[in-house]
């Protein structure tokens, strides 16, 4: 009996212990759930619309070319910073820019606009961007405006993501890096002019986001763009593009007033005339 007894007194302390460890367990485990703040990554417009990185930065091309950052300019650039040992995150991200750019039909890719890619981690090589570039599928004209690049110089692709406002940061827990999915479009001078994230642009968006790059390089031929970009305003609380409602307001408003001062002369004119014949 007394050896049953101790036995059941052995199980009763080992649930006992069970269960007030395992709370403790989690109470001190060195990971908490945390939830990242989603606007961390936002970035901020007011401050980086219109700065212009510096053309000095050097980086280094698929090929192993280098080139510096004002090399890019002199037309309209969309700029993705990613990484290329990405468990997928990137991938997704640049392959959502090229599946937009098939449906822009206004822009030609290597004309009207170029693309670059440029990693931000250190542990990047060009095996790694070999890799990367291989499993990405796009049209071969948007594939040859495109360029996938790693920086030639330490820091250099730091410096180009402070003076954007692109945020990004090593997540030991997540073993990866956590960034916006976010494409920068720069003017033909290499001054940012608008920003879109990857989860929430349309064909259009981005159509018009080129569009805006042109700035003052809209030829007369190019007129539908221009109406186009007037027909749409940017919307920085939602980061696409919506339909100018106060130009057509403005227009209709216009319009009208046209039109009742015409009906005004021909009423005016047509009384005017009943009255010369009753005399």
């Amino acid at each position: 009996m007394v050896h049953l007894f101790r036995v059941r007194l052995a199980l009763v302390t080992a649930i006992c212990l069970a269960v007030l460890v395992g709370p403790a367990r989690a109470q001190w485990s060195p990971y908490s759930e945390s939830e990242v703040d989603p606007s961390l990554f936002r970035i901020d417009e007011g401050r980086f619309l219109g700065v212009k990185p510096d053309a000095a930065l050097t980086f280094r091309d698929e090929k192993g070319k280098a080139f510096s950052f004002g090399e890019m300019t002199g037309q309209p650039l969309i700029l993705v910073l990613s990484y290329y040992n990405c468990d997928g995150t990137c991938s997704v991200v640049n392959k959502d820019l090229g599946d937009l750019l098939k449906e822009v039909k206004g822009q030609v890719p290597g004309r009207d606009y170029r693309i670059l890619t440029v990693s931000f981690d250190p542990k990047d090589t060009a095996e790694s961007l070999a890799k990367f570039r291989a499993k990405f599928e796009v049209p071969a004209p948007v594939l040859a405006a495109w360029r996938f690049a790693l920086p030639a110089n330490e820091g250099d692709a730091k410096r180009l993501a402070d003076s954007i406002g692109f945020k990004f940061f090593w997540s030991p827990r997540d073993r990866q890096f956590l960034h916006p999915g976010v494409f920068a479009f720069l003017s033909a001078e290499g001054r940012v002019v608008r920003f879109l994230y990857s989860a929430s642009s349309r064909p259009l968006d981005v159509e018009l986001a080129l569009i805006d790059a042109k700035q003052n390089q809209i030829k007369p031929t190019e007129i539908f763009d221009l109406a186009l970009s007037l027909c749409y305003s940017y919307n920085y609380k939602d980061g696409k593009y919506q339909v100018n409602y106060p130009l057509f307001i403005g227009f209709g408003s216009l319009v009208f007033g046209i039109v009742s001062l015409l009906v005004s002369i021909l009423v005016y004119k047509r009384r005017a005339r009943k009255g010369e014949l009753l005399r």
